[in-house]
């Protein structure tokens, strides 16, 4: 099995069990894939930026 398989089965694992929040727990993991805790720390800013939370790179 392929990476680009792997992460398939895992994309849809993730839509299946949670629905609703699939989409952003997809962004994490692939977040995390490509760009490791910098990554995911990137997309829980951008998330936070909607709701009008800022964070800065040297904070949390």
């Amino acid at each position: 099995m392929g990476m680009g398989e792997l992460d398939e089965l895992i994309i849809r694992f993730l839509r299946e069990k949670l629905s609703q929040d699939a989409e952003l727990a997809i962004r994490l993991y692939m977040a995390y894939k490509e760009g490791g805790r910098k990554g995911v720390l990137r997309v829980i800013n951008e998330e936070l930026s909607k709701v009008g939370v800022e964070v800065g790179e040297g904070e949390g």
